[in-house]
């Protein structure tokens, strides 16, 4: 993941007297790269973890022009966020009132927003989808996907450009069969061991097998939507 915000930050157009808004920032994946290259980035991160994990990469670069905003941007006012040349939202747009989170990114935008999410059923969804049934006997729905936020914000008035992401992938690896069950568990909320037949009949028929090692393939379309605001 770390290869891979390298990668993004890499190709995108910034000025070096730009600031950067960057939404749901996690341990730094596009912040600390992006903080190389622009005047000033702001990372809008509510978790602790995160934070905490931001902060020593921090520490350990010697970077300091990263400002952290430990909230959610639901919680944040404009003021407490100010204007950005450039506003990211890398992964992060699941929020509750999507229409309102979209509409302060562009009011806070001097230039340009940039959302990254995904098309179609993401990996670890497609895990959900195919397994809730058997183990839960009802339907799983997913978050709304990039063209639920492309409709939504074509009826804000606001026509972004969409670009389909290549070389995006994150296979999930697991040393061994056990160890693949166990974090299928996990990642299930299950508390038992009572679905682990479920669980292995679905690594076997969708994971491939090197050795001991069980991978599930990644085949999550990624999806860069991005448009202008230039104020």
């Amino acid at each position: 993941m770390r290869r891979d915000g390298e990668r993004r930050a890499a190709g995108l157009e910034i000025d070096p007297s730009w600031s950067v808004l960057d939404i749901g920032a996690g341990p730094g994946t596009l912040a600390l790269p992006l903080s190389r290259r622009a005047r000033q980035v702001t990372a809008v991160e509510p978790s602790s973890a995160m934070v905490k994990r931001l902060e020593r990469h921090i520490a350990e670069e010697g970077i300091s022009n990263i400002q952290i905003l430990p909230k959610r941007w639901e919680d944040l006012s404009d003021e407490e966020v100010g204007e950005h040349d450039l506003v990211i939202a890398s992964y992060s747009p699941s929020f509750l009132d999507m229409r309102d989170a979209l509409l302060k990114m562009d009011r806070l935008a001097k230039r340009q927003v940039i959302l990254y999410w995904f098309a179609g059923v993401p990996s670890w969804e497609r895990i959900r989808v195919d397994l809730y049934p058997r183990i839960f006997g009802r339907e799983h729905i997913c978050h709304p996907m990039s063209d639920v936020l492309y409709n939504l914000l074509y009826s804000l008035g606001i026509y972004a450009d969409v670009h389909v992401l290549e070389g995006t992938k994150f296979p999930r690896i697991y040393e061994s069969m056990d160890e693949g069950i166990s974090e299928l568990r996990r990642a299930l909320g299950l508390k038992t061991q009572e679905h682990d037949r479920a669980i292995r009949d679905y690594l076997e028929r969708r994971g491939r097998r090197v050795e001991e090692r069980v991978i599930l393939e990644d085949d999550t379309v990624h999806v860069k939507i991005s448009w202008r605001t230039d104020r």
